[in-house]
């Protein structure tokens, strides 16, 4: 797609000559382009800027649809916002009108939110589990403060969202805890972010003659990325909209990745049609992102689905050669680097190259690789792994046997013994802890020594076990002799450190993570064979090497969650432990909407979808598989793509030949593909057995058209077409037909 020009389907959308329509937008669509478009259509028709209102999910694409509206046109040109800036209008006409008290607009910091939080959980916790929950103050205060957010983003309320999260009774208290919060809150008069919407869209949804009076205002509001907004943000909408004017949602369903947010594909597949009947229905179907390679699977994969529209991606630009990679390695590490230092050859920038982790966890190996070999790195985590949290007890261990331990001041050496302490929690209370800590400081060695004489006396028998097993390791670590990795192991040994954090964590996803972050740290320092002095040093050495290489200008490739990559592309997308224990992971006890494998595959999909030339999809070896568990077994996402047929479907598109002879099983989907490209070979190759849809999911008939499956009856299917007519067939015969 080049300067103005615009595909058959992004002219429809630029020409909507009136009422509601939703359109639906795969990845790489140019669908900006065709909203633009249509924005400019409507200033040129003479309708006022100030009756248009455009709302983008984030604020850089908002800067970056304002940006290019201003380049489109001459003149005004209408507002670009957020739900969150809308909400703040909104708030602001509310106090204006003395429909809602007053507030300080400012959304609360964070620190001061989190403190608020922790008073509220002291004083609403049951005493009897109060001191344990102290023991994981951090991880308790993200739990309830999660839990508010979300309860913000539901118009139902907070038992209603303890019951949507499955939370066990253990947590039952979480609701006095946002009751107290908003006690709190409203007394001072402040809010936070999730409060510039959910203030007013409460008030306002128990009063409907009130909410007419903020609604009606606009002749269009265009709202994109639909599938990532949750009820209140969807009710909010309602209320803008009035009973006057056109609602034009754009979105994908298939990137719906938001859930844990209060996001679900029915907002844009079922919700909107009913608050808002489109008139029309667009699809922009074809991707300038990459090649048909990758369309071809992520199609094939993506289809796995029931929750989506009906849409089939195809690439535009036929120049465009996405090759999809699957890499067999044991060592993802190593394979990375000497990937790098084979594209720097080949003058590819490594800001053009990202890696997608579905877990922070997976990031770890990977960062110490790049550390170790001098490649500068930028993380969404901000910080490299060697600053996460979980490693702190292991470095204040490697600092007590260098001797550096005793060089510090002497209040880092007791905020330093007391996480030491700590980790894992010894369950002894704070105010009992911390003088023990204070006066063991004060020494400058023999600190195992004498926390055996400090030990309190009104400690229970368990207490009293954890610490004397505590001063013996550290007896031991002042006197150690051995390399940093075993020094670091037998700390994790004799405490039982792994299964601490995950006892610690709030979530069996963070105690996971924690524990893979750990044990990653130790396989490095392992390889070193090091003194933890030379450890040390190592450490520190890669922490300068990293700080200066972020600020070359070389630049440097990012490593990222597949969730922040969304709405971001890059020449080559690397996805790491692509394993059944990663990818689909499925927590069996976590704190957010549970995971599902829908869910999974879209989340999979998104990040896929990022690459535009080069995608390589690393899974273990078959030597690795051998011994057994998920962890060393290939996703069956892989297979789910169906590489080899996308594959070949991909060149035969790229050469046309009339014949196409394989072995390769070939889809419905792929035949369907090749039409779409106004190419029809013969093909001789056997058929790939159609899966069979279950009720609820959608298909599309040579003839009929879009139609929905209601029910089985035995090896009868009865779908409801768009014509409203239901209709039954022989699965056998009907599945020649479907496409």
């Amino acid at each position: 797609m080049s300067g103005n020009t615009l595909t058959s389907e992004q002219q429809a959308i630029a020409d909507h000559t009136g009422g509601h329509a939703k359109i639906i937008a795969v990845a790489g669509s140019g669908k900006t382009t065709a909203l633009l478009h249509y924005v400019k259509n409507r200033l040129d028709a003479a309708i006022p800027p100030e009756r248009l209102l455009v709302l983008m999910y984030n604020r850089s694409a908002r800067e970056d649809f304002d940006r290019r509206m201003h380049q489109l046109t001459d003149g005004p040109t209408p507002s670009v916002h957020t739900f969150h800036s809308v909400g703040y209008r909104l708030y602001q006409r509310m106090i204006a009108n003395n429909h809602i008290a007053a507030a300080n607009l400012s959304p609360l910091p964070q620190s001061t939110i989190q403190l608020q939080i922790w008073k509220a959980i002291e004083e609403c916790a049951p005493t009897h589990e109060l001191e344990e929950i102290r023991t994981r103050k951090q991880s308790e205060i993200e739990a309830a403060e999660f839990f508010i957010d979300y309860t913000k983003t539901i118009l139902s309320g907070d038992l209603s969202a303890f019951q949507a999260l499955k939370l066990g009774d253990e947590h039952m208290y979480f609701l006095q805890v946002f009751r107290a919060f908003e006690v709190w809150r409203r007394s001072q008069n402040a809010v936070t972010y999730s409060d510039l919407i959910y203030d007013p869209v409460m008030l306002l949804s128990l009063n409907e003659q009130m909410a007419e009076q903020y609604g009606s205002c606009y002749e269009d509001i265009l709202v994109d990325e639909y599938q990532d907004i949750n009820e209140i943000q969807h009710f909010l909408l309602r209320i803008l909209y009035g009973k006057s004017g056109n609602v034009i949602a754009i979105g994908d369903p298939d990137q719906t990745i938001y859930e844990w947010r209060g996001s679900k594909p029915d907002f844009l597949l079922t919700f909107f049609d009913g608050d808002f009947p489109p008139s029309n229905i667009y699809h922009l179907s074809r991707t300038f992102r990459y090649g048909h390679q990758l369309s071809l699977a992520a199609n094939h994969f993506i289809e796995n689905n029931r929750d989506r529209a009906d849409i089939f991606c195809i690439s535009a630009d036929k120049e465009r050669n996405t090759e999809i990679e699957r890499v067999e390695t044991d060592k993802e590490g190593r394979w990375l680097v000497e990937h790098l230092r084979r594209c720097q050859q080949e003058g590819l920038p490594p800001t053009d190259i990202a890696v997608l982790v579905r877990l922070w966890s997976i990031a770890a190996p990977i960062e110490l690789a790049l550390l170790a070999n001098n490649i500068p790195y930028r993380s969404a985590s901000r910080n490299t792994v060697l600053s996460r949290r979980e490693l702190r007890p292991l470095f204040w261990s490697l600092n007590i046997a260098s001797g550096r331990f005793a060089r510090l001041p002497i209040k880092r050496r007791q905020q330093g013994l007391y996480e030491w302490l700590n980790a894992p929690h010894v369950r002894i209370p704070r105010k009992v802890l911390e003088p023990v800590c204070s006066a063991l400081a004060s020494r400058d060695k023999s600190w195992g020594k004498h926390l055996i004489t400090l030990l309190p006396e009104n400690l229970s028998k368990p207490q009293t076990k954890r610490l004397r097993q505590r001063a013996e390791l550290l007896t031991q670590i002042e006197s150690w002799r051995g390399h940093a990795g075993e020094l670091l192991r037998r700390h994790i040994s004799e405490l039982g450190l792994l299964s601490g954090i995950a006892d610690d964590a709030f979530t069996r996803q963070q105690g996971e993570e924690r524990q893979q972050t750990s044990l990653a740290f130790c396989q490095y320092l392992d390889t070193l064979k090091q003194s933890p002095i030379e450890a040390l040093t190592h450490l520190q050495e890669l922490q300068r090497q990293h700080r200066e290489g972020e600020q070359t200008e070389a630049g440097s490739i990012q490593i990222t969650t597949m969730h922040q990559a969304k709405g971001l592309e890059w020449d080559q997308v690397i996805i790491p432990s692509l394993t059944q224990h990663n990818m689909p992971y499925q927590p069996q006890r976590d704190f957010n909407t549970p995971a599902s494998l829908e869910s999974e595959r879209r989340l999979m999909y998104v990040a896929m979808t990022r690459a535009k030339s080069k995608l390589f999809l690393l899974a273990p070896t078959e030597a690795a598989q051998q011994k057994g568990p998920d962890v060393t077994q290939p996703s069956l996402f892989i297979n789910e793509m169906q590489l080899p047929l996308s594959r070949l479907m991909a060149d035969a598109l790229r050469e046309r030949p009339e014949q196409i002879d394989t072995d390769i099983p070939v889809s419905r989907q792929a035949l369907h593909y090749l039409e779409a490209c106004d190419y029809n070979p013969n093909i001789s190759a056997p058929r790939a057995p159609m899966r069979k849809p279950q009720p609820g999911e959608g298909l599309r008939h040579r003839k009929l058209g879009h139609g929905r499956v209601l029910k089985w009856e035995d090896r009868r299917i009865e779908i409801l077409f768009s014509d409203g007519k239901p209709r039954r067939f022989d699965w056998e015969t009907l599945s020649q037909y479907l496409m």
